[in-house]
């Protein structure tokens, strides 16, 4: 008899029924030769401090950092340990001959499935299931090919390193700099540097200075061209030399062709999605944020079997699944606007040229293929923002089977001006053939949306042909600042650890040396949310003053994206084989012994420590300690505790789901009077956008917590 283990009970009921596992028990499905049981995602975790070294328990001390275990403890999580019992008493049962790991086949799934199986102490031999489809055919042709566990033993010693690493870094650090300098920090391998980028970015729009500049427009009559400075660009710094240039070329000013230039250009469909990609195309397209696109993608693959594994980070199909192709493409629900081009599609597939390797190459591939939809037509059943999704994966996977789009780009150099010439020129483009795009109208999957003034439709012109200026114009235009970071820009600096990169492929290259990964970039982005050190304002990220104030206080070393990037690249070695995870946590421990020490020697943190409270001090005693005020420092968006030196970490945010609570909501709250309460408070919004209306009250017995109360 074999047990199976999924990751979650809605993959172990299809596992189940694909295999004849009928009979439902406590905790698990019964077969004739298989019991399928489920994890509940992280059913094991990695200890607290306390729990590995009484030294290191409440109340935190200077001198028991850094605290680096010699061993690693794990354990069961409370709230499921009903289920673990289940799983350890299967692992364990002797008519079992064999455990298959079925868990998500991917790195996170690896580390559920390992801490699983080594907490219950059982010694069965372990195969993997890996399958990047949860229809019926895929689970029963992923069971026919079932592999040796020791095949990912790489990824699964890259999944504890990870996860050590960031246990050492983040326990540490958070611990060193709340007892130095602020209040109840929370420090992050990945989420600090995250949180930095969007502190820097906020920096750079709050110093901006604005300035302007000047552009020379000259009316041709059939297009416009614009004056060229120095640098063979269009903006003026000085409004003098850009005046200069229009006062030479009155109306009827005779203008010379100095170069003509009409090339095609031909436009491929863009590469099919990774999760990222996924994320980004739908924020730009529909608003929805990281979290809640890789919960709908989740739900898709999962509940409704329309798309593949969705926390892939390939872009690219395997040579073995072209032939399935056609199938999937007979699927596609796109509606009947968009069947024209699925019969196009169809067509090409089926006699046409191959794909090329932009999107078959089997040497791309990750753990995963590029997501696309299975051969399971979607259900009419899907929800508003389930049918957006599947609509952006289904209309990507059709665009690699269309032609090319097809432009005529044109280029016009001119000369004119009296007594001096100056050049000017002019771009357009004419579309010949719309190809991929009749798909996708005109969104723009690369976001690379060319300026106005270049799609203008230009007449054939010869190189030494005169034409009179009709009209001119010094058109001032100012400089921008930095846009705020959105989900979908703020994905693209983790990928590329803040570096602007518009390359496809050096973006491809810097894949490595990112911060995060595909699957975990959206839980860092609600992270820093949920801790209050950013916050959503619209479509865009704005730190608070709890997030601006950390950044200012932890070690440089800690905020470095490039840094960070650079331990993900060791651990993708770790993960390929190539390095022992025993290095780098060796590394970890060897740096944390000098950091720790710089923590508690920082000037910079003493100084900040030292800023004098004085808003409303007095006015507001600690619930937590009832011996400290409470207040808000300059710039702050919470009230905090005075006593935090001495270990008090209590908060109130001023801003809770998106709604501004008023100085008089926090009094009601703090105070024993109205019993941690306040009124009723309209206007909230939940995490999938909808608002709803609740009172707010402290919960002593979680640690004086803000939660929720909903009127009954």
């Amino acid at each position: 008899m074999r047990v199976i283990l999924a990751e979650k009970p809605s993959v172990a009921r299809d596992i189940a029924k694909a295999l004849g596992c009928t009979t439902k028990e406590q905790g698990f499905f019964r077969g004739k030769d298989d019991l399928v049981t489920w994890a509940i995602g992280h059913l094991v975790r990695l200890a607290e401090p306390g729990d590995m070294n009484p030294a290191w328990g409440k109340p935190w001390r200077r001198e028991a950092l850094p605290m680096i275990p010699g061993e690693w403890t794990y354990l069961a999580e409370d709230r499921t340990a009903d289920q673990f019992a289940v799983i350890q008493r299967l692992f364990n049962d002797k008519r079992v001959t064999q455990i298959v790991n079925a868990t998500d086949a991917g790195r996170e799934g690896e580390a559920i499935f390992r801490r699983i199986y080594d907490l219950t102490g059982s010694k069965k031999p372990v195969l993997r299931f890996w399958a990047s489809s949860l229809t019926e055919d895929a689970i029963e042709a992923a069971f026919a090919k079932l592999r040796p566990a020791s095949d990912y033993d790489a990824l699964g010693a890259a999944a504890q390193a990870r996860a050590q690493i960031d246990w050492l870094i983040g326990m540490n650090h958070s611990r060193a700099t709340t007892l130095h300098n602020s209040l109840n920090c929370s420090v992050g391998r990945v989420q600090t540097p995250t949180l930095a980028m969007i502190v820097r970015r906020h920096h750079e729009i709050t110093g901006f200075v604005k300035t302007f500049f000047y552009e020379v427009h000259a009316d041709m009559g059939e297009f416009v061209a614009r004056a060229l400075n120095a640098a063979q660009k269009y903006d003026f710094d000085k409004k003098p030399e850009a005046e200069a240039i229009l006062a030479s070329i009155p109306a009827m000013t005779i203008a010379t062709v100095t170069a003509m230039e009409r090339k095609p250009r031909r436009t491929p469909p863009p590469q099919l999605h990774n999760l990222g990609e996924l994320q980004k195309e739908a924020n730009r397209r529909f608003g929805l944020t990281a979290d809640r696109t890789l919960e709908l993608a989740q739900s898709l693959y999962e509940n409704h079997k329309a798309i593949t594994y969705p926390r892939s980070s390939s872009r690219h199909l395997s040579e073995d699944m072209v032939g399935g192709l056609p199938a999937v493409l007979r699927a596609l629900r796109l509606g009947p606007d968009k069947q024209v081009h699925v019969d196009a599609a169809l067509a090409r597939a089926k006699s046409g040229p191959k794909l090329s390797k932009r999107f078959v190459d089997g040497s791309k591939l990750s753990d995963h293929h590029a997501i696309i939809p299975t051969a399971k037509a979607a259900p009419g059943t899907l929800s508003a923002d389930e049918r957006k999704v599947y609509q952006i994966v289904a209309e990507r996977f059709l665009c690699i089977f269309l032609p090319d789009k097809e432009t005529e780009e044109t280029r016009i150099d001119l000369a004119a001006g009296v007594p001096k010439q100056h050049p000017f020129r002019a771009k357009g483009s004419r579309l010949v053939a719309p190809g991929w795009t009749a798909v996708t109208g005109n969104f723009d999957p690369e976001n690379k949306n060319e300026e106005l003034e270049d799609r203008q439709e230009l007449p054939l012109l010869k190189v030494g042909q005169q034409l009179p200026v009709q009209d001119s114009e010094l058109v001032t235009k100012e400089r921008k600042p930095p846009a705020k970071f959105n989900d979908a820009t703020l994905l693209s600096a983790m990928e590329t650890a803040g570096k602007q990169i518009d390359d496809e492929a050096l973006r491809e290259a810097m894949k490595g040396r990112g911060l995060g990964t595909e699957a975990t970039r959206s839980a860092i982005i609600q992270k820093l949310i949920d801790l209050s050190y950013v916050e959503r304002n619209g479509k865009a990220f704005d730190p608070t003053g709890k997030g601006i104030a950390l950044i200012d206080q932890v070690l440089p070393k800690l905020a470095s994206a490039e840094l960070t990037g650079a331990m993900e690249e060791q651990l993708a070695l770790v993960e390929a084989g190539k390095l022992d995870a025993s290095v780098i946590l060796s590394q970890v421990a060897d740096e944390l012994k000098k950091d720790i020490p710089a923590v508690f020697a920082s000037k910079k943190m003493q100084a900040a420590a030292a800023t004098p409270i004085t808003a409303k001090e007095g006015e507001l005693l600690c619930p937590k300690c009832k011996g400290g005020l409470l207040a808000k420092r300059p710039g702050q968006t919470f009230y905090g505790c005075s006593r935090f030196r001495e270990g008090c970490g209590f908060t109130v945010n001023t801003v809770v789901a998106k709604k501004a609570i008023t100085d008089a909501q926090v009094r009601d709250l703090v105070s024993p009077a109205k019993k941690y309460r306040t009124k009723v408070i309209k206007g909230f919004t939940s995490k999938a956008g909808k608002p709803f209306d609740a009172l707010l009250f402290l919960n002593q017995a979680n640690e004086w917590k803000v939660e929720f109360e909903f009127e009954r």
